[in-house]
């Protein structure tokens, strides 16, 4: 079987097709050496080298070895690689087809738009002090915390409630609103009241939660349905007190208790950088009087100190008013406060 210069060239060029590269390959297969002017030694020195996978390299030289433990001319091995790397180009086409009939997947995963204007942010206060500070919340109720005590709500509120997170002890006293009931967490207990005055009691190094109600009346619920514990709802009235301890998981309701046993009538009101309205507010709840002011006015004042609830409102208004370069006008109703 001869084949003709012309194609031996092309094979060795690459650009025979399918059925040219048969016949040269069985050409080549027949012959124990290749015409030395077909290929000089420049042109077989600048010959590249292909990148053959380490698996077929391994195999080649299996092959290799294989023929090698024979007495065959240097032709012959030439002729073995030469169809070890013909073998490997119709599988590297083979692989490139199958791949590129495959479907094409977008792994990058969409991002919900994050709607901006129902964001929620959450604003956290704790008392670092050894005296207890009294703090006013968006919806006017106020929260006396105790030292170490932190208390953590979304601002502004959400729509149908009310909700605080407790750590430590508080008091609340909390605003009327029966459209949005007040609702105070704490280590899996939730206290939800409508217009009520309560301490809550939840140390943290401690499995207990105490909640005892002064005015109104509140409902107390075990949420922490994960530990699968002693589920309860009770309704408190005047004078009741409620102690769960998660760790024995017991509950004890106490009916006979003072209204006012283990809160103290305020002495004083401390303040910390408290909106100057928001200090009014409080003074309305301990004195029963109306200060009026332009919250616009007032916008930039803020409050840090003590007040002594011995004095009067009168004489506590004057004070107040001195130090922020105000005016204090008596008024049928109370007081007026401006610029």
């Amino acid at each position: 079987m001869n084949v003709s210069e012309e194609l031996l060239d092309k094979y060795f060029k690459g650009q025979c097709s399918s059925e040219e590269e048969l016949q040269v390959l069985k050409y080549l297969n027949a012959i124990d050496d290749l015409p030395e002017h077909l290929l000089s030694k420049k042109e077989w020195d600048d010959i590249a080298d292909a990148d053959i996978a380490d698996v077929k390299t391994d195999e080649m030289f299996d092959v290799v070895k294989l023929h090698t433990l024979k007495k065959n001319s240097p032709w012959r091995l030439i002729k073995f690689l030469s169809a070890a790397a013909m073998l490997f180009a119709v599988l590297a086409v083979g692989l490139l087809q199958l791949n590129t009939s495959k479907p094409v997947y977008n792994l990058v995963k969409s991002k919900t738009p994050v709607n901006k204007e129902n964001a929620i942010s959450w604003k956290s206060v704790t008392n670092y002090t050894l005296q207890t500070q009294l703090f006013t919340l968006p919806d006017q109720s106020t929260v006396k915390l105790y030292p170490d005590a932190e208390l953590r709500y979304a601002v502004p509120f959400v729509k149908d409630n009310r909700e605080v997170y407790l750590n430590g002890k508080g008091f609340f006293e909390v605003t009327k609103d029966q459209a949005r009931p007040f609702i105070v967490y704490t280590k899996g207990v939730s206290t939800t009241a409508l217009g009520t005055s309560f301490t809550i009691t939840a140390l943290a190094k401690t499995h207990t939660v105490k909640v005892q109600l002064h005015t109104g009346k509140v409902r107390v619920e075990h949420i922490d349905s994960l530990q699968h514990t002693l589920p309860f709802s009770k309704i408190l009235l005047p004078g009741n007190e409620l102690v769960y301890n998660s760790q024995s998981n017991k509950l004890e309701l106490n009916t006979d208790a003072p209204a006012n046993r283990g809160h103290k009538q305020a002495t004083t009101l401390d303040f910390n950088q408290v909106p100057l309205t928001d200090v009014f507010v409080s003074l309305e709840k301990q004195y029963k009087i109306k200060i009026t002011s332009d919250p616009g006015e007032l916008s930039e004042m803020s409050f840090t100190g003590n007040i002594q609830l011995t004095q009067t409102i009168d004489a506590i208004l004057e004070e107040i008013a001195r130090i922020n370069k105000l005016d204090k006008v008596k008024t049928p109703e109370g007081y007026l406060i401006r610029k």
